[in-house]
């Protein structure tokens, strides 16, 4: 994949790269989510693993303009965009940790390139909604999915009140319903509807014999959306697969009841084959720029995407000041907003600025920072893409 074509997926997909460790964790939003889903669970992750988020196209921070109904007709269309991701950041043998559709979209994936995949993780995940008796249960007659669609179409909006409570199912966490019930409607609502389409009339249970990346089901109880018997029927017939029902209730356990999703999680996977290797060592291959520095705003990495950009050999920025490489706007910038909100909140994404190039020519870049602690030192870490918008 070309450098120019990396970088736009990355924006496509707005992607997120943070964490340490020399094997990469993706993992992937159900329907009508982001992944801001993950933020329970994810950060449990970044000391051991090389954590990467993002958003299929027309979900999230995505960018809209690249969705078609041809491409994403068919879960292959969002498979691809796993694929994308994967390929624009050099990973191999990367954990896939998917929810509700996103399961079955990362064992499409793994099929098409399984040298990608090295386990993957699946939370209430179903290869098929519709019922099929006697052999065969998904938990919805065509009629009343046929009426959701209808609803969908005809409602906008309307329809994320009545399907959020279902989904998450938890009287008791009324702020989670709400997050979802707020993430359906932040969507397209003709691209909701038609990824709702996707998602409940697929049937990928032709594809579950063909898995052989091996894969932990993890089934909670009084799921609405894929009940133990689906978990149970996808374990039966994936070759490679482990079986965890959880003790968690609904179909979001990882909003709901993230602890014990994260233990399950750990209980499955090896111990990371590496620790040592921190996430700066990643990022010198990645087609887009990546700048790491002190509290006290001193550059400690640099990639090499970024120097050619500034026009700056090799180690020129090493141990520098961060204000050298930045406008007098976007140092003022950096100074009253990105560098408190880093370290106030630990991210901040997707902000603009421009830096300034050795001859002193303007580059507008987009920015996705984080805050890590590398060897008990805080550290900012930058991950930019050329804003060619700008």
């Amino acid at each position: 994949m070309q450098q120019d074509v990396k970088a736009n997926v990355l924006m496509r997909n707005h992607v997120s790269v943070t964490g340490h460790g020399s094997q990469a964790m993706i993992f992937a939003a159900g329907f009508g989510c982001d992944q801001n889903m993950w933020r329970f669970v994810a950060p449990s992750f970044v000391d051991d693993y090389r954590v990467v988020l993002f958003d299929y196209v027309g979900a999230g921070k995505s960018d809209i303009e690249a969705y078609t109904p041809e491409r994403y007709g068919s879960l292959d269309g969002y498979a691809q965009d796993v694929l994308d991701v994967l390929s624009a950041l050099d990973i191999q043998r990367a954990i896939f940790v998917g929810h509700s559709v996103s399961c079955i979209i990362g064992l499409l994936a793994s099929i098409r390139e399984p040298e990608r995949f090295d386990r993957l993780v699946m939370l209430g995940p179903s290869p098929c909604y519709l019922n099929d008796p006697p052999n065969y249960m998904g938990g919805f007659e065509k009629a009343a999915l046929t009426g959701l669609l209808d609803m969908m179409e005809k409602n906008d909006l309307g329809w994320a009140s009545f399907l959020a409570p279902t989904i998450m199912s938890h009287e008791a966490q009324p702020e989670l319903t709400r997050e979802l019930q707020d993430s359906f409607c932040a969507t397209d609502p003709a691209i909701a509807r038609n990824f709702a389409a996707v998602t409940f009339f697929s049937d990928s249970r032709a594809d579950l014999p063909h898995a052989t990346t091996p894969a932990l089901v993890l089934q909670a109880r009084d799921d609405a959306i894929a009940s133990t018997a689906v978990g149970e029927y996808m374990h039966r017939l994936m070759p490679h697969s482990t079986y965890t029902l959880l003790d968690a209730t609904g179909h979001c356990p990882h909003m709901s009841h993230p602890e014990e999703v994260i233990r399950a999680i750990r209980e499955y996977l090896p111990y990371p084959a590496c620790t040592s290797t921190t996430s700066t060592d990643s990022f010198y291959s990645l087609p887009c720029g990546f700048l790491a520095f002190t509290m006290e705003g001193k550059i400690t990495t640099i990639n090499d995407k970024l120097q050619q950009w500034l026009g700056h050999d090799a180690d020129d920025l090493q141990g520098r000041p961060v204000d050298l490489i930045l406008t007098d706007a976007s140092r003022l910038f950096y100074q009253m907003y990105l560098f408190p909100m880093v370290r106030l909140q630990g991210k901040a994404e997707n902000l603009h600025l421009a830096l300034l190039a050795r001859d002193g020519s303007e580059l507008p870049v987009r920015v996705n920072g984080t805050c890590q602690n590398v060897n008990g030192q805080l550290i900012v870490e930058c991950v930019m893409l050329q804003d060619t918008a700008s």
